[in-house]
Parts: C-alpha cells; structure tokens; sequence
C-alpha cells in the first residue's frame, strides 16, 4: 500500500517536474523589444492621466483673459415687444365717454447698453495676477503629474526585469531539485538509496515549483500593470531590458540645491502661497471708491388704441459716470481683510514646512539609496560564493558525502543571497527615481 502510495506520489512529482523543464513552459512569450525610453515616449503620448491634466492646464489658461479680470466693458443688446390686448371704458372731465372693446398696446424698446469699471481699488489688476498664478499651477500641475508617471513607468518596468531575474532564480533551483529527485530515484533503483530521501527531494521540488508559479503569476500581473500606466492593450508583451541600469554618483547638495528651486510639489506651494497674497489685495480694494462709466443707445416705439398718445416714437443715446463708496457694512471688510491676511501667514508655514518635509524626505532617500548600493556589492560577492557552494555541495550530494539537509540548506543560501541582490538592486533604482523626481532632475537624468 505504502509502495503504491509513493509511485503515484513520484507519477504526480514528475510531471509538474517536466512542466517546468526549460523549453516546456513559455512565459511571456515577447512580441517586440520595450526600452525605458521608449516606455516612457509611450506612456507620455497615451497616459490618461496626463491627458486630462492637460486639459485641466487648458482650461487655465483660456480662463487667463484681461476680460475675466474686469478689465474690459460688458455690452448688452435688449430688445423687447410687448402687446396689450384690453376693453376699456373711459369717462373723461368733460363728460364724453368712450367705449373701445379688444383695444391693442404695442410697445416695442431696443438699445444697447455699455458697463464699464474704470477703478475698483486696484481689484482688476491683482484679479488678473492671480489668474497668471492659477495659469502657471495648472502649468505646474500637469509636471507634477507627468513626472509621477514617468516614475511610476520607470519602477514598473524595472520590477518587469527584477521579477525575470526571480523566474531565473527559482527555474534554477526547480532544475537542482530535479536533478537532485532524479538522482535519488536512480539511487533508489540501484539500492543505494532511500524512500526518505525521495520523498524529501519530491517535497522540495514541489516547494520550489510551487515558488516559480509564484513568481511567474506576479510577472504577469505586473505586465498588466505596466500596460495600464502605458494606456496599451493589456495584454500586450514584450521583451524587456535584462538588467536595471543603476546611477551612483548622485550629490545630495547639488540634488537638494536643485529641489529648493525646482522641485513641483514646492512651486506648487509657492504658487499658492502667491495666490493667498493677491486674495488679500483684492479684499482690500474694498476701501476704495468705485467708479463706472455707462453708456448706450435706445430706441422706442408705442402705438395705442386708447390713452392720450396713439403714437409715439424715441431715439438717442445716453452716458454717464457712477462713484460709489461703502461707508459702513458692520466692520465686514475689516474681518475679511484680518482673515485674509491670517490665512496668508498660514500660507507661508505651510511653505516653510514643506521645505522642511523636502529635505528631509530627500536626506532619507540618499540614506536609503547608499545602503542599497552598499548591500549591492555585498550581495554580489555573496552570491557568487553561495553559488560556489552549491556546485560544491551538489558534487558531494552525487558522491554520497552530503545529505539532503545539508544540501537543501545551501541551496537556499544560495536562493536567499540572490533574492536579496534582485531587492536591494530595485530599492536603491526606487530611492534613485525618487531623488531625481523630487530634485527635479528626472528627465535630465533620460538625456
């Protein structure tokens, strides 16, 4: 019963083994070569969000006009006709009485009118300020979007070519653990071996397929991924780039001198912080007069049936100037004008602020990124040596000197060593893309 039970164990065992012989299983079958370059060209020309921030930018500017600032009249076309139908009885002083019965009114106007604000307390001129601010946020708005999808873009594409060096990684140990399988059943066929060590090398070659699934399964997700920041059919593949290009001469002065004057999130601050100023001159326009200039031409007819006119027509035009000036509202303006300029004050620590976030944010980053490059080398030796190990250890396993914990035990050092190398490598380009989007050297850095 137990013997039965082993070889259909060993049936099961072997044939995912051989679903995953190099040249069985093809993942990610590619269509056409995907540089970072041209990822980025692509995301650029397709990402939605970045099409509706343009026009978020567009809106901006259209709304940046001399008129929407009060600087230009507003003029006005009325036309209007009106009709009355009424019976009437009139009993007049001098005793005649008149009876009209369906009698029509017509009354027709029409003119043109001009309204024109010729000083409001400097209200225009700080109205129309604040709408080049608003234009440049937009402006900026549309960078900070850009830029967050060229860095998310860049760290999807490298996590496609750290997740192919996992796949490498766990296809190799799934082979050792063939090998190492075949060479317990051959051991066993002989003699010379155990239904222990069959198993144990079944159970870790099941553990280790089991992982390359994994692997394959967050390799593919992480394609859909891409393709969706890329606006491209999802199920689009391609062939990727087989190693991450990594920048180890960033400065943190320059790099921080540079995002004091560059970075967006801080021009958008600022440009708020200026908005909040001109929100405070226009408030404060209200202490001063305001004068409108008026100005039109009318033109009107009347045709009655009853009344003293039957008909009567006029015609010209007309002008006139209008000063007006609050004297008192309840101290209104006063509050206004106190919160308006509190509010600016919180304008300028929330600036302050975000200066102070921005260089620690950025101190963190090169911490971070120096130790991923440290962990780097180390990791590189480390590997090598583990691999040494392996090969090693493996010779040993087929000459009986080495058992399958022994062995088992190295090759996930080896595993362990190459999982850590294939992390530290996309933190430190994580840290690397990070310190050049807030520094504001990101697309410097793809020259």
């Amino acid at each position: 019963m137990w013997d039965n039970h082993l070889k259909r164990l060993l049936v099961r065992s072997m044939t995912l083994a051989v679903l995953w012989t190099p040249g069985f299983f093809h993942p990610l079958i590619a269509q056409e070569p995907l540089t970072l370059r041209k990822a980025i060209e692509t995301g650029l020309q397709n990402n939605y969000s970045i099409l509706i921030q343009h026009n978020e930018a567009e809106i901006s500017r259209n709304n940046n006009t001399l008129g929407n600032a009060g600087f230009l009249p507003a003029l006005d076309l009325n036309v209007t006709q009106n009709t009355t139908i009424a019976n009437t009885h009139q009993e007049q002083f001098s005793g005649t009485i008149k009876d009209v019965s369906g009698a029509q009114n017509r009354n027709f106007n029409a003119g043109v009118a001009l309204r024109w604000t010729i000083f409001d307390g400097l209200q225009m001129f700080a109205s129309k300020k604040m709408l080049n601010i608003l234009e440049d946020l937009g402006e900026n708005g549309t960078r900070m979007v850009v830029e967050g999808t060229v860095s998310d873009i860049i760290l999807t594409y490298s996590g496609m070519i750290q997740l192919q060096k996992m796949v490498q990684v766990m296809r190799d140990a799934v082979d050792l653990s063939l090998q190492r399988k075949r060479i317990a059943e051959a051991k066993l066929t002989f003699g010379a071996g155990s239904e222990l060590m069959l198993l144990q090398s079944t159970v870790d070659l099941n553990a280790d397929s089991t992982q390359l699934i994994s692997q394959e399964n967050s390799l593919n997700n992480t394609l859909v991924d891409l393709n969706r920041i890329l606006a491209t059919d999802i199920d689009t593949r391609w062939e990727f780039a087989d190693s991450i290009q990594l920048n180890d001469t960033l400065d943190f002065g320059k790099c921080l001198a540079n995002a004091l004057q560059q970075n967006a999130t801080l021009i958008s601050v600022r440009l708020n912080q200026a908005v909040l100023r001109q929100e405070v001159r226009i408030t404060q326009s209200g202490r001063y007069p305001r004068v409108d200039l008026s100005g039109g031409y009318t033109y009107s007819t009347l045709n009655s049936q009853t009344g003293f006119l039957q008909y009567n027509r006029s015609y010209g035009p007309s002008y006139g100037i209008t000063l007006s000036y609050n004297l008192f509202n309840g101290f209104n303006l006063n509050h206004a004008i106190r919160n308006a300029k509190i509010a600016l004050n919180s304008g300028d620590l929330e600036t302050r602020d975000a200066e102070l976030e921005l260089r620690a944010t950025l101190r963190k980053l090169f911490n971070q990124y120096h130790v991923n490059l440290e962990i780097i080398r180390m990791q590189v030796i480390n590997v090598r040596v583990a691999q040494e190990n392996v090969n090693v250890a493996f010779e040993k396993y087929k000459l009986g000197s080495l058992d399958d914990i022994g062995l088992r035990e190295i090759q996930n050092k080896l595993i362990d060593a190459q999982s850590q190398l294939i992390l530290s490598q996309f933190e430190a380009k994580k840290a690397e893309t990070e310190i050049l989007r807030l520094s504001g050297f990101l697309f410097q850095s793809m020259k």
